[in-house]
């Protein structure tokens, strides 16, 4: 009787072990919204630029996930780079559609982070550590997509609040875009006055590919990356011979 008893505790060890390594992976679908606000206090008399500007952007991404690695990627075809002009040219806006997949790729046990970023149809590769957040945990709980989840904060360099809501029953540090590191996935997630916001609309539980570090792209820093970026829109302005607006995505 006793080793009936020992072989079914066994087997159900066996079975929740497996169940354990099978909840540690898988993808999650997000809806990211990014609020847009352009002010052009020199804009030449008599244009009116309300009609041109775009309020905001919004994509899908996915984050694939597999214990402590994750990589955030674009899922989801874009329109294309588009031009707007006004009548006599003094003003144009660009909104740049990067020909290159954007990737995020986390590895919170090396505490490593490889960012590919599209820039003109060319590919960057910015490696570093990933930033410490100081989140702060409060009680308040809700249900979303099935999941409880706990709310945090943390207020960025930038003096702006980041609410997370989390789920403590996906044992994973990764989150949407480069915020992570609390005690579950992030399912939403918002920043200042909703100037971004970012929702999980699906989640997948199932086991995935080996996650790979991104390396297509010329290996920058980010000081460098930005001059690059700086360098270009400067070019971008004196060739068009006015005032140019550019949104990346």
């Amino acid at each position: 009787m006793t080793n009936i008893k020992t072989s079914v505790l066994i087997t159900l060890s066996v079975l929740f072990i497996q169940f354990t390594i099978a909840q540690t992976s898988g993808v999650i679908t997000y809806q990211e919204t990014m609020k847009l606000d352009i002010q052009l206090d020199d804009a030449p008399g008599g244009i009116d630029l309300s009609g041109m500007l775009p309020t905001s952007t919004s994509s899908v991404k996915q984050l694939i996930f597999d214990q402590d690695i994750s990589k955030y990627v674009d899922a989801g075809e874009s329109d294309g780079d588009q031009e707007i002009s006004s009548d006599d040219g003094s003003i144009q806006i660009v909104m740049q559609m990067s020909e290159v997949d954007n990737v995020l790729y986390s590895d919170f046990e090396n505490n490593l982070r490889v960012e590919q970023r599209g820039f003109m149809g060319k590919s960057f590769v910015i490696e570093k550590e990933i930033p410490k957040m100081k989140w702060k945990i409060t009680p308040e709980k809700i249900k979303y997509l099935d999941y409880e989840c706990m709310k945090a904060t943390h207020t960025d360099e930038e003096g702006r609040e980041v609410v997370a809501w989390f789920a403590p029953a996906l044992r994973i540090k990764a989150g949407p875009a480069s915020y992570g590191n609390l005690p579950g996935a992030i399912l939403m997630l918002s920043v200042g006055d909703q100037e971004t916001e970012i929702k999980a609309t699906k989640i997948e539980m199932k086991k995935v590919e080996k996650i790979e570090k991104p390396e297509d792209g010329k290996k920058v820093t980010e000081e460098e990356y930005e001059q690059i970026v700086e360098d270009k829109m400067k070019e971008m302005e004196k060739e068009h011979g006015g005032r140019t607006i550019t949104i990346r995505g």
